[in-house]
């Protein structure tokens, strides 16, 4: 990678498809490096590298699997998503050793006629701690939908429950919001231990079978229990029980929540009122969907002119070099920003946001939205790159990039980044300001 040996393929090739090319080199090499490390470490143990490591740590992991080291484990990661950084990136690497060999040792223990004991598998995180994605929030997106008094809540649940249902959850967090709302932090850490526990529960006492196979972890939540758990009775039971679960855990919650938005709505007029909740679905169901330039977000965009600014910006390197004046929103024309998250699902609630305050300014500002990871070959477009909060612990290697590529780059914090996805003229003035510095 030092060196940029790597396989380059025609600018016409998709970015995300071109980056797996250029990734290829240095995957390779390290794959070989690993492949002789191991062989080396069996001619000197008589087992493979993965199985030492597996039983150097399997005390750890023995007491990982108690209740609290599952409540440690998974509060932990609901803690993180609380405060806008991406809990499963910090969390699961410590673990993911634990999960796999779980979850073969539940296989193993279930063919051999014995009960399949252990909990923490990565099938029991996938739908069970994560039912509905990160905080267990597919009761309470329901809940937003159809028992929700507030119009602001029903739209925000009704644009979120598809993504929702297949643990896509980003939009939810970051729209709802779950994010820094102090009204859900309890609930939001608890719910996932509860769940969690429920098995352990159901295991340990009832003789159930603990998970022993996988699916995505994009298979709904519901299916993916029964399935996955062998179709055993006691599934059913279990399922119904942590759906019920969930729903006591939120309700009250919801409740104080849904007071505040009508007594918020009470004060604003059924137009605005609906005009805003509109808005703020169609931003969502835009962000989810990937469409984050600007006509995608102002009624009547020309497609020309976004797609002059593309030609332009691709010719010339970059948007535009034109200096950016601290206080003159009209310094923007000519600009692009990029906005990063973990999956591609929150950063493009931000980019909605500058492209609609940019057309209601007549501002030409080109914004986009994308994977961490997927960026490299798009980041030459663009004169800024924000990076979500849950994606924060990239930044170092974000710098690095960018001041390679001549481009600025920054992050935000979570409630900032809430606050600036809902304010298109602060998000705007936001740019201005990296961009000035």
């Amino acid at each position: 990678m030092l060196r940029n040996i790597t396989i380059r393929l025609p600018e016409q090739v998709p970015p995300n498809i071109s980056q797996t090319f250029k990734d290829l080199i240095p995957f390779s090499v390290s794959i070989a490096i690993f492949w002789a490390f191991d062989q080396v470490f069996r001619a000197a143990f008589g087992i493979c590298f993965a199985q030492g490591v597996i039983q150097v740590f399997q005390p750890l992991f023995t007491a990982a699997d108690g209740y609290v080291g599952l409540a440690i484990i998974y509060g932990a990661m609901s803690l993180f998503w609380f405060v806008g950084v991406h809990g499963p990136s910090i969390v699961e690497p410590a673990i993911s050793a634990a999960l796999v060999s779980n979850l073969t040792a539940n296989f193993a223990a279930y063919q051999a006629g014995e009960q399949a004991t252990y909990i923490l598998t990565q099938s029991a995180q996938y739908f069970v701690v994560c039912m509905g994605g990160t905080g267990a929030t597919l009761v309470l997106c329901l809940m937003f939908c159809f028992l929700a008094k507030s119009k602001e809540m029903r739209t925000v649940g009704r644009a979120s429950i598809v993504p929702v249902c297949f643990a896509v959850n980003e939009p939810f967090l970051f729209g709802a919001p779950m994010v820094l709302n102090p009204v859900f932090f309890v609930p939001f850490i608890a719910a996932p231990v509860l769940n969690i526990w429920l098995l352990k529960i159901f295991v340990d006492v009832l003789g159930m079978n603990g998970f022993m196979y996988t699916l995505p972890w994009t298979t709904p939540a519901p299916i993916g229990i029964i399935m996955v758990l062998g179709l055993q009775p006691l599934a059913f039971v279990f399922l119904i029980a942590a759906l019920a679960l969930d729903f006591a855990v939120y309700y009250p919650f919801f409740k104080v929540y849904d007071r505040q938005k009508c007594e918020e709505e009470s004060e604003v007029l059924e137009e605005e009122l609906a005009e805003r909740a509109a808005q703020k679905g169609a931003a969502m169901t835009a962000a989810f969907q990937g469409e984050v330039s600007a006509e995608s977000v102002a009624a009547g965009a020309a497609a020309s002119t976004v797609a002059g600014a593309a030609a332009a910006s691709s010719s010339a390197g970059s948007t535009s070099s034109t200096p950016v004046q601290a206080g003159d929103l009209s310094s923007l024309n000519g600009k692009g920003v990029l906005v990063l998250c973990q999956g591609g699902g929150t950063s493009g609630l931000l980019a909605n946001a500058l492209a609609k305050a940019a057309k209601e300014h007549d501002i030409d500002l080109t914004t986009g939205a994308e994977a961490y990871g997927n960026h490299i070959d798009m980041m030459p477009d663009f004169d800024l790159v924000v990076l979500a909060p849950q994606a924060a612990s990239y930044y170092d290697d974000l710098k690095k990039d960018a001041d390679r590529m001549g481009i600025k780059c920054c992050n935000c914090r979570g409630k900032q980044y809430i606050d600036l996805s809902r304010d298109g003229e602060a998000a705007l003035n936001f740019v201005l300001d990296q961009l000035a510095q």
